[in-house]
């Protein structure tokens, strides 16, 4: 069962992270969990709420001041939202590397879910790669949702798209997102995306993922409806999709087709920790989704195929 009992909520308040705690505030209402409202004050002085440090004032004093206007600031936030059903806990801290302060907390905590924009205080040069959002997603202990401003709010969440390759981490994810799905009450796309295989340069054109993998798109939806067919999980609406291309724009692209109010994908892919978050088709997913995107983490899991295998490897051996 996919578990929501704690939000995290880092915010910088800027635009974007109004809306991402509007979305986090709004999913904790709906789930019925403790929401977690942080603010990350950078040493060394260098504040975004009071601009340079002044080496001629009290440090100390200079941080509960910026503690006192952060409080200010999140009891605005928390203003905002038309009532108060939702136990918000206000933390304000202070770090060299934001990033690694919410990773931190979320992890000390026991957060079940981060929740924050795609882009902080400091716009377009701020977006998800190199940024804050982009190292949090890969160094969260939990799951992690990205917003962008304007998206849909988690109660007119209607569909979940969730990208499958069909490695030792698909049955996981499939049980969890099918689980996150269902308390949406929601319907699901699942997708496989069929990649053209990298080819020296003499190559190309000599031969094609066909001449090598007869029928790899039928191959694959074989596969993908076994999957779908096998993962136990609460009773959810499926419709599953194999397309040719290269992954990350493929998602973007489906998510776009199918009218995705949220993707929910695994952190790590086919390669597993190689594949660890910046620089992964996630990444890029999180970076281009007009929608949401939930990163779970989940343990990877014998595939079918390598399950039949061990058992017909022991029945040769004679052993259990």
């Amino acid at each position: 069962m996919f578990k929501t009992d704690t939000i995290l909520h880092p915010t910088d308040f800027s635009e974007e992270s109004h809306h991402a705690f509007r979305y986090a505030y709004e999913l904790a209402k709906l789930r019925g969990a403790e929401l977690h409202l942080l603010h990350v004050a950078p040493s060394l002085g260098d504040d975004p709420l009071r601009g340079a440090f002044d080496a001629s004032l009290d440090e100390e004093e200079f941080y509960r001041e910026i503690r006192d206007e952060a409080d200010a600031r999140m009891k605005s936030l928390i203003e905002t939202v038309e009532d108060s059903d939702v136990p918000v806990r206000r933390v304000h801290t202070r770090g060299i590397a934001p990033a690694e302060v919410i990773a931190d907390y979320a992890e000390r905590e026991g957060m079940d879910l981060v929740v924050m924009g795609t882009q902080g205080r400091t716009g377009l040069s701020r977006i998800v790669l190199g940024s804050v959002a982009g190292e949090v997603v890969r160094k969260a202990p939990c799951a992690v949702l990205t917003v962008r401003e304007d998206t849909k709010m988690p109660s007119n969440i209607d569909r979940v798209l969730t990208p499958v390759d069909l490695s030792e981490f698909s049955r996981p994810l499939l049980r969890a997102a099918r689980d996150l799905t269902a308390s949406f009450n929601a319907s699901m796309d699942v997708l496989t995306v069929v990649e053209p295989l990298p080819f020296p340069v003499p190559l190309v054109g000599a031969v094609t993922l066909h001449d090598l993998m007869p029928d790899p798109v039928e191959q694959s939806q074989k596969q993908l409806d076994r999957l779908v067919e096998t993962t136990e999980g609460l009773p959810v609406s499926i419709r599953t999709h194999v397309e040719e291309g290269h992954a990350a724009m493929t998602i973007v692209d489906a998510a776009a087709e199918h009218d995705a109010d949220l993707i929910v994908m695994a952190s790590h892919g086919r390669t597993g920790l190689e594949r660890i978050m910046l620089g992964s088709v996630t990444a890029r997913v999180v970076r281009r989704a007009e929608c949401p995107v939930c990163v779970l983490r989940v343990e990877p899991e014998p595939t079918e195929e390598e399950v039949e295998k061990a058992a017909a490897e022991s029945k040769e051996t004679g052993t259990d």
